[in-house]
Protein backbone atom coordinates (compact mmCIF):
# COMPACT_ATOMS: atom_id res chain seq x y z
CA UNK A 1 0.00 0.00 0.00
CA UNK A 2 1.19 3.42 -0.37
CA UNK A 3 2.84 5.19 2.46
CA UNK A 4 0.06 7.06 4.52
CA UNK A 5 -0.23 10.85 4.06
CA UNK A 6 1.42 12.19 7.93
CA UNK A 7 -0.30 13.93 11.00
CA UNK A 8 -0.47 17.78 8.81
CA UNK A 9 -2.74 15.97 6.63
CA UNK A 10 -4.90 14.03 9.52
CA UNK A 11 -4.98 17.75 11.02
CA UNK A 12 -6.49 19.50 8.20
CA UNK A 13 -8.94 16.73 7.67
CA UNK A 14 -10.18 17.04 11.47
CA UNK A 15 -10.47 21.00 10.89
CA UNK A 16 -11.15 21.40 7.49
CA UNK A 17 -14.85 22.19 6.48
CA UNK A 18 -15.71 24.64 3.31
CA UNK A 19 -13.00 25.85 1.02
CA UNK A 20 -12.27 27.34 -2.46
CA UNK A 21 -12.28 23.84 -3.52
CA UNK A 22 -16.70 23.26 -2.71
CA UNK A 23 -18.10 22.12 -6.09
CA UNK A 24 -15.19 20.83 -7.49
CA UNK A 25 -15.21 17.14 -9.16
CA UNK A 26 -11.70 15.50 -8.67
CA UNK A 27 -9.96 12.54 -9.95
CA UNK A 28 -9.65 9.28 -8.08
CA UNK A 29 -5.90 7.64 -9.19
CA UNK A 30 -6.48 4.39 -10.47
CA UNK A 31 -3.25 3.31 -9.59
CA UNK A 32 -3.20 -0.35 -7.66
CA UNK A 33 -1.67 -0.64 -4.52
CA UNK A 34 2.03 -0.21 -4.10
CA UNK A 35 4.15 -2.22 -2.03
CA UNK A 36 6.06 -0.61 0.31
CA UNK A 37 9.95 -1.40 0.55
CA UNK A 38 9.80 -4.31 2.90
CA UNK A 39 7.39 -6.07 0.80
CA UNK A 40 9.31 -5.54 -1.79
CA UNK A 41 12.64 -6.86 -0.23
CA UNK A 42 10.68 -9.91 0.83
CA UNK A 43 9.18 -10.12 -2.79
CA UNK A 44 13.03 -9.90 -4.45
CA UNK A 45 14.33 -12.53 -1.59
CA UNK A 46 11.17 -15.23 -2.78
CA UNK A 47 12.21 -14.72 -6.49
CA UNK A 48 15.22 -15.33 -5.63
CA UNK A 49 14.86 -18.53 -2.97
CA UNK A 50 12.60 -19.94 -6.13
CA UNK A 51 15.52 -18.81 -8.62
CA UNK A 52 17.88 -21.58 -6.87
CA UNK A 53 15.13 -23.72 -7.09
CA UNK A 54 14.60 -23.73 -10.81
CA UNK A 55 18.09 -24.26 -11.50
CA UNK A 56 18.46 -26.95 -8.67
CA UNK A 57 15.78 -28.76 -10.23
CA UNK A 58 16.74 -28.26 -14.28
CA UNK A 59 18.67 -31.37 -14.26
CA UNK A 60 15.48 -33.28 -13.40
CA UNK A 61 13.36 -32.42 -16.25
CA UNK A 62 10.39 -35.10 -15.61
CA UNK A 63 9.84 -32.00 -12.71
CA UNK A 64 7.59 -29.62 -13.49
CA UNK A 65 8.42 -25.97 -11.74
CA UNK A 66 6.43 -23.20 -11.41
CA UNK A 67 7.26 -20.25 -13.32
CA UNK A 68 7.79 -16.83 -11.78
CA UNK A 69 5.33 -15.18 -13.61
CA UNK A 70 3.08 -17.26 -11.89
CA UNK A 71 3.51 -16.69 -8.55
CA UNK A 72 4.05 -12.84 -9.68
CA UNK A 73 0.96 -12.36 -10.61
CA UNK A 74 -0.49 -14.55 -7.21
CA UNK A 75 1.28 -12.05 -4.95
CA UNK A 76 0.15 -9.04 -6.59
CA UNK A 77 -3.29 -10.62 -6.54
CA UNK A 78 -3.28 -11.21 -2.81
CA UNK A 79 -2.22 -7.40 -2.49
CA UNK A 80 -5.45 -5.90 -3.21
CA UNK A 81 -7.75 -7.94 -0.79
CA UNK A 82 -8.96 -6.82 2.56
CA UNK A 83 -6.59 -3.37 2.89
CA UNK A 84 -8.82 -2.55 5.61
CA UNK A 85 -10.95 -3.57 8.25
CA UNK A 86 -13.03 -0.44 8.90
CA UNK A 87 -15.39 -0.51 12.42
CA UNK A 88 -18.59 1.33 12.35
CA UNK A 89 -20.30 2.72 15.49
CA UNK A 90 -22.20 -0.01 15.94
CA UNK A 91 -19.01 -2.25 16.19
CA UNK A 92 -19.92 -4.04 12.47
CA UNK A 93 -16.83 -4.26 10.24
CA UNK A 94 -16.34 -3.34 7.07
CA UNK A 95 -14.15 -5.15 4.81
CA UNK A 96 -12.24 -2.68 2.19
CA UNK A 97 -10.48 -4.64 -1.25
CA UNK A 98 -8.49 -2.67 -3.48
CA UNK A 99 -9.68 -2.79 -7.05
CA UNK A 100 -7.82 -1.18 -10.55
CA UNK A 101 -10.25 2.42 -10.59
CA UNK A 102 -11.57 2.14 -7.10
CA UNK A 103 -12.36 0.29 -4.20
CA UNK A 104 -15.34 -2.57 -2.76
CA UNK A 105 -16.47 -3.24 0.12
CA UNK A 106 -17.18 -6.83 0.67
CA UNK A 107 -20.31 -6.24 2.76
CA UNK A 108 -22.32 -4.50 0.28
CA UNK A 109 -21.69 -6.26 -3.19
CA UNK A 110 -23.53 -5.41 -6.14
CA UNK A 111 -24.79 -2.21 -4.50
CA UNK A 112 -24.19 1.62 -5.29
CA UNK A 113 -21.84 3.10 -2.58
CA UNK A 114 -21.55 6.73 -1.49
CA UNK A 115 -18.65 7.17 0.88
CA UNK A 116 -18.89 10.86 2.41
CA UNK A 117 -16.71 12.61 4.76
CA UNK A 118 -18.52 14.74 6.86
CA UNK A 119 -18.19 16.82 10.16
CA UNK A 120 -20.61 17.38 13.24
CA UNK A 121 -20.28 21.16 13.18
CA UNK A 122 -20.12 21.31 8.98
CA UNK A 123 -22.93 23.40 8.36
CA UNK A 124 -22.94 22.15 4.75
CA UNK A 125 -22.61 18.51 5.98
CA UNK A 126 -25.49 19.27 8.43
CA UNK A 127 -27.43 20.52 5.33
CA UNK A 128 -27.04 17.45 3.29
CA UNK A 129 -27.99 14.83 6.25
CA UNK A 130 -31.83 14.82 5.62
CA UNK A 131 -31.36 14.12 1.69
CA UNK A 132 -28.91 11.56 1.92
CA UNK A 133 -31.30 9.54 4.35
CA UNK A 134 -34.33 10.85 1.85
CA UNK A 135 -31.85 8.70 -0.89
CA UNK A 136 -31.43 6.07 1.32
CA UNK A 137 -34.84 5.16 2.33
CA UNK A 138 -35.89 5.92 -1.53
CA UNK A 139 -33.16 3.64 -3.29
CA UNK A 140 -33.52 0.70 -0.82
CA UNK A 141 -31.25 -2.16 -1.45
CA UNK A 142 -29.87 -0.78 -4.44
CA UNK A 143 -27.88 1.34 -2.42
CA UNK A 144 -25.03 1.85 0.60
CA UNK A 145 -24.26 4.75 2.44
CA UNK A 146 -21.01 5.29 4.72
CA UNK A 147 -20.46 8.60 6.49
CA UNK A 148 -17.05 9.10 8.11
CA UNK A 149 -17.12 11.91 10.61
CA UNK A 150 -13.47 13.31 10.35
CA UNK A 151 -14.12 15.82 12.95
CA UNK A 152 -13.14 13.38 16.02
CA UNK A 153 -16.36 13.71 17.40
CA UNK A 154 -16.04 11.15 20.52
CA UNK A 155 -17.58 8.01 19.41
CA UNK A 156 -20.50 7.70 22.31
CA UNK A 157 -21.47 11.02 21.41
CA UNK A 158 -21.37 10.74 17.54
CA UNK A 159 -24.02 7.77 18.50
CA UNK A 160 -26.08 10.09 20.02
CA UNK A 161 -25.48 12.65 16.79
CA UNK A 162 -26.74 9.75 14.93
CA UNK A 163 -29.85 9.08 16.46
CA UNK A 164 -31.04 12.49 16.94
CA UNK A 165 -30.43 13.18 13.14
CA UNK A 166 -31.88 10.32 12.21
CA UNK A 167 -29.68 8.71 10.27
CA UNK A 168 -30.39 5.82 8.33
CA UNK A 169 -26.95 4.68 6.77
CA UNK A 170 -23.64 3.42 8.18
CA UNK A 171 -21.26 5.99 10.08
CA UNK A 172 -18.02 5.48 10.94
CA UNK A 173 -15.69 7.58 13.66
CA UNK A 174 -12.57 8.70 12.36
CA UNK A 175 -11.15 8.18 15.73
CA UNK A 176 -10.74 4.49 15.25
CA UNK A 177 -7.03 4.29 14.50
CA UNK A 178 -7.75 1.80 11.23
CA UNK A 179 -10.66 4.49 10.59
CA UNK A 180 -8.15 7.14 10.43
CA UNK A 181 -5.79 5.07 8.20
CA UNK A 182 -8.48 5.08 5.51
CA UNK A 183 -9.00 8.47 5.45
CA UNK A 184 -5.66 8.73 4.73
CA UNK A 185 -5.48 6.83 1.71
CA UNK A 186 -8.89 8.17 0.25
CA UNK A 187 -6.82 11.67 0.49
CA UNK A 188 -4.16 10.46 -1.14
CA UNK A 189 -6.05 8.04 -3.93
CA UNK A 190 -8.57 11.31 -4.11
CA UNK A 191 -5.71 13.94 -3.90
CA UNK A 192 -8.03 15.15 -1.37
CA UNK A 193 -6.83 18.63 0.86
CA UNK A 194 -9.66 17.92 3.44
CA UNK A 195 -12.73 20.09 2.65
CA UNK A 196 -15.86 18.77 4.04
CA UNK A 197 -18.27 17.39 2.90
CA UNK A 198 -16.56 15.22 0.74
CA UNK A 199 -18.26 12.64 -1.28
CA UNK A 200 -16.84 9.42 -3.26
CA UNK A 201 -18.97 7.52 -5.43
CA UNK A 202 -18.34 3.96 -6.46
CA UNK A 203 -20.39 1.76 -9.12
CA UNK A 204 -21.25 -1.71 -8.30
CA UNK A 205 -18.26 -2.89 -9.56
CA UNK A 206 -15.60 -0.81 -7.34
CA UNK A 207 -15.40 1.39 -10.08
CA UNK A 208 -15.18 5.05 -8.85
CA UNK A 209 -17.18 6.87 -10.97
CA UNK A 210 -17.50 10.71 -8.88
CA UNK A 211 -15.43 12.32 -6.22
CA UNK A 212 -17.03 15.74 -5.16
CA UNK A 213 -16.15 18.42 -2.96
CA UNK A 214 -19.25 20.08 -1.03
CA UNK A 215 -22.65 19.81 -0.16
CA UNK A 216 -25.40 18.81 -2.55
CA UNK A 217 -28.68 18.32 -2.55
CA UNK A 218 -31.47 15.28 -3.29
CA UNK A 219 -31.83 16.26 -6.39
CA UNK A 220 -27.99 16.35 -7.08
CA UNK A 221 -27.19 13.19 -5.04
CA UNK A 222 -30.21 10.91 -7.33
CA UNK A 223 -28.45 12.21 -10.41
CA UNK A 224 -24.93 10.73 -8.68
CA UNK A 225 -26.46 7.55 -8.02
CA UNK A 226 -28.26 7.43 -11.40
CA UNK A 227 -24.69 8.14 -13.10
CA UNK A 228 -23.43 5.35 -10.78
CA UNK A 229 -25.95 3.23 -11.85
CA UNK A 230 -25.63 3.60 -15.48
CA UNK A 231 -22.03 2.93 -15.29
CA UNK A 232 -22.63 0.15 -13.45
CA UNK A 233 -24.48 -1.56 -16.86
CA UNK A 234 -22.14 -0.86 -19.19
Amino acid sequence: MRKILGSLLIALLLTACGSEENGQEKQFNTDKKVETKSETQNELKEMEQLEKKIATVAKEPQKAVTPPTKKTEQATEKLAKNIFELTTIEGKKLHVDEALNGITFQEHKDKIVLLIFFGYRCPPCLKEIPAITKLVAEKGDKLAVIGMEVQRLPEEQLKTFTANKKINYTVLSGENTENSKFISYIAERARWTGSIPFLVGIATNGEVGVVHVGGMGLGEFKTVFDNLEKQSKQ
